[in-house]
């Protein structure tokens, strides 16, 4: 089997918690480079992971996009870093994953597609709801007609706070929940629905931070054939990962708890860390230390992070498109967008056409 040989840019919660864990799983991915601004951060990864070569500082991103063994680079990195990465690895010529959201906003997001199809390399964008088995499920239903015409997909995305400050400075993030959460529920319903997204509605607020972004959002869009879909986004739910979706059609539905079916249920005087290894988690963003809880069995598996990189590292190997690529994640920035728009002036709003 040909080795698909993968350089990561980021060191954080996303690439530690699911891109590594998956990676070693999917026979053919070896990680042979790996990113980080602090030197002590990315060795510490490189030494966790067994990593060969790190890169770090101002220029270390650039020099991992230069280094002739790494084939396919994949973006962990904060949302104000990806088109500047997705930039040098097409110009390098190399393949690239991005985890969502694309971008900021939709024009750093066109930007991005425009230079990837310049240089014409492969891309990947991570969304990994999509690959959740059980969505995996859904779709398989709905395209045998096993639950007909479908009309109506609620999503619940729902926690408390998130994994670093960065989120909720909007130079850096471009947005709160409705982009952060929001992005997977909006790729999900277009997914399944499989049609022309036209307007949006858009609502936020702020509960419990006083910060610059919002805290919480929904998001309701409309579909060419009066399809809704409807995403429930907050950083302000206590308890741990709250995530739900509800798929509706003329001759079914169907309903699935991703985060509080996990098919344990567990109460423990010993507090949580003891129940997990290196690099996992009870349940993301989990609160309690203590009392019942519902611990996940891998989520970088029930979260879909497993079959979506074993999905793109296949696509790389046979030159193939990818499930989800850069020109979704432009999509769902442009959904996004329309739904900021409506969230201000309170109205329904169209998605800008090209």
């Amino acid at each position: 089997m040909t080795i698909v040989k993968i350089g990561v840019l980021g060191a954080g919660f996303v690439a530690n918690t699911f891109h590594m864990p998956s990676f070693r799983e999917i026979e053919g991915a070896q990680v042979v480079a790996a990113f980080s601004q602090r030197k002590e951060t990315v060795e510490e990864f490189a030494k966790r992971w067994n990593v060969p070569r790190t890169f770090h500082g101002d220029d270390g991103i650039a020099k991992l996009c230069a280094d002739p063994e790494v084939e396919l680079v994949d973006i962990a990195l904060p949302n104000f870093l990806h088109l500047s990465a997705a930039r040098l690895a097409a110009e390098n010529h190399k393949n690239v994953i991005c985890e969502k959201p694309l971008a900021r906003n939709a024009e750093e997001a066109k930007e991005i597609l425009s230079t990837v199809k310049k240089h014409g390399v492969q891309h990947f964008y991570a969304e990994n709801q999509v690959f959740i088995p059980q969505i995996s499920k859904a779709k398989d239903l709905i395209d045998r007609g096993i639950l007909g015409q479908v009309f109506w997909i609620r999503c619940r995305e729902a926690q408390m706070g998130q994994h670093s400050a960065w989120f909720f400075e909007p130079a850096s993030s471009g947005g709160g929940p409705l982009l952060q959460l929001g992005a997977h529920a909006v790729e999900l319903a277009r997914f399944l629905i499989g049609k022309k997204p036209l307007s949006v509605l858009g609502w936020t607020t702020k509960v419990a931070y006083s910060t610059m972004v919002e805290d919480s959002g929904l998001i309701l869009v409309k579909y060419k054939d009066s399809e809704l879909s409807q995403a429930e986004c907050t950083w302000v739910t206590r308890g741990g990962l709250d995530l739900r979706f509800e798929i509706h059609g003329g001759n079914g539905s169907m309903y699935a708890n991703i985060s509080r079916e996990a098919g344990i249920s567990l109460f423990t005087a010993e507090g949580v860390t003891k129940l997990v290894g290196i690099n996992e988690t009870v349940t993301e963003t989990t609160e309690i230390k203590r009392g019942r809880v519902f611990p996940a069995l891998g989520e970088h598996r029930t979260l879909g992070f497993v079959d979506e990189m074993r999905h793109f590292v296949s696509a790389v190997r046979s030159g193939e498109k990818g499930l989800e690529t850069f020109d979704d994640g432009y999509q769902v920035s442009k959904i996004i967008e329309a739904a900021y728009r409506s969230a201000k002036t309170g109205s329904w709003e169209s998605i800008r056409e090209d």
